[in-house]
C-alpha cells in the first residue's frame, strides 16, 4: 500500500495527465454541443499565401488557440482553486518579488544557455533544408517583408504561443508536479510532456530528431529558470525569443551573439542547476521524464480510449486528495 507521500505524488502526476486530454475533451463536447466547428489554418498554408489568406488564418489559429488552452485552464483553474491556489501568483504571472530588470535579464540568459541548440539547427537546416511538416515548409517560404506574415506568425508563434505554453506547461503542470515531487523531476516532466506535444518533428530524419533534442534542452531551460525566479516572465522571454522568424543572415548573428552569452552567463547558471537537481533521485527524473513524452505521443493517437482514461485520471486524483485532507484532518484531530 502506497504511503502519504506516494499517494499526493499519484494524485498531481494522474492530475496533469488528465488535465492535458480531459479538458479538450470536454471542449469538444461544448463545441460539439453548441453547433461551433474551429478550422485549423496549418492544415491549408501554402507557400503562395495570399495578404487576405493571411490575416483569415491568423484570425483562425488565434480562435483555436484560445479554444485550446481554455480546455487546459477550464480543468486547472478550479483544481488550482480547490487547493487554495489562487490568483496570478498561483501560475506565475507575477515579478515573484523580483525586479523586473533582473526577470529581464533572466530571461536573455536563459535564451543564450538553452537556444542555440534550436536556432543553430533552424539556421542550418535554412543553408541545407531537410524534410519537415508540410505548413512548416510553407511557412518558411513565405516572405518576411510582409506585415501578414509578421502577424501570422505572431499568433501562430512568437508572441502568443510562449505566453500560453508557458502558462500551461510551466505555469500549472511543472508547479503541480513540483509541490509532490520536487523541482527536479516536475521540470524534467513538464519539459517531455512539452517536447513531445509538439508532433511535426516526429519524424524520421537528423533535422526532426536534432530539432526533438533542441526542443527538450529549450524546455529544461525553460523550467530551471521558472523554478528559479518563480516567474513565467523569464521563460515567457526566452521562449519568444527562439520561436521569432528571421532570415538566414539575422539567424547567424542572433546564433553568434547567443553563443558569446553562454560562455558569460555559464558560470552563474551552473551552481542554480546544480541546486535544483540534487533535490531528488534520479529515478524520480526518469520516471517523470518517461511518461510526459509516453502521454503526448499517445495523445496525439487521439483514440476515445486514451481520453476516456484521461478523465478517470483527474477523477482518481480528486478521490486520493480527498482521502489525504480526510487522513491529515483525523491526525490532527487526534493530536488536539
Amino acid at each position: 500500500m502506497m504511503n502519504g507521500q506516494s499517494q499526493r505524488r499519484a494524485a498531481a502526476l494522474l492530475e496533469v495527465l488528465g488535465v492535458y486530454l480531459a479538458g479538450p475533451l470536454a471542449m469538444f463536447e461544448i463545441r460539439h454541443l453548441l453547433g461551433l466547428s474551429l478550422t485549423n489554418p496549418l492544415n491549408n498554408l501554402t507557400a503562395h499565401a495570399t495578404d487576405a489568406e493571411l490575416v483569415t488564418a491568423s484570425r483562425q489559429m488565434f480562435v483555436l488557440l484560445m479554444f485550446q488552452y481554455a480546455s487546459y485552464f477550464m480543468f486547472a483553474v478550479p483544481l488550482n482553486w480547490w487547493y487554495r491556489r489562487r490568483g496570478k501568483a498561483a501560475f506565475g504571472l507575477t515579478r515573484a518579488g523580483h525586479p523586473f530588470l533582473t526577470l529581464l535579464l533572466a530571461g536573455f540568459g536563459a535564451a543564450a544557455l538553452v537556444d542555440l541548440p534550436v536556432l543553430s539547427l533552424s539556421l542550418a537546416n535554412s543553408i541545407h533544408p531537410s524534410p519537415t511538416a508540410p505548413w512548416r515548409q510553407a511557412l518558411m517560404a513565405l516572405s518576411l517583408q510582409r506585415w501578414q506574415v509578421w502577424l501570422f506568425t505572431a499568433v501562430s508563434s512568437w508572441a502568443l504561443i510562449p505566453f500560453l505554453e508557458e502558462l500551461f506547461y510551466r505555469g500549472y503542470c511543472q508547479r503541480r508536479l513540483a509541490e509532490d515531487w520536487g523541482d527536479g523531476p516536475a521540470i524534467l516532466g513538464a519539459a517531455c510532456l512539452f517536447t513531445f506535444t509538439h508532433t511535426q518533428y516526429l519524424m524520421p530524419n537528423a533535422y526532426s530528431i536534432g530539432m526533438v533534442i533542441g526542443l527538450l534542452i529549450s524546455a529544461l531551460g525553460f523550467g530551471v529558470v521558472f523554478a528559479w525566479t518563480r516567474s513565467l516572465i523569464p521563460s515567457m522571454i526566452a521562449h519568444a525569443l527562439f520561436d521569432i522568424p528571421m532570415t538566414t543572415l539575422w539567424q547567424s548573428v542572433v546564433v553568434a551573439g547567443l553563443a558569446i552569452g553562454a560562455v558569460l552567463v555559464s558560470p552563474r547558471a551552473v551552481p542554480i542547476v546544480e541546486q535544483i537537481f540534487s533535490t531528488a533521485r534520479p529515478a524520480a527524473w526518469l520516471a517523470l521524464g518517461i511518461i510526459g513524452a509516453a502521454w503526448a505521443v499517445l495523445a496525439s493517437r487521439d483514440e476515445p480510449l486514451i481520453y476516456a482514461a484521461a478523465v478517470g485520471m483527474v477523477l482518481v486524483a480528486v478521490v486520493i486528495e480527498v482521502k489525504d485532507r480526510l487522513r491529515r484532518r483525523a491526525g490532527n484531530a487526534a493530536s488536539a
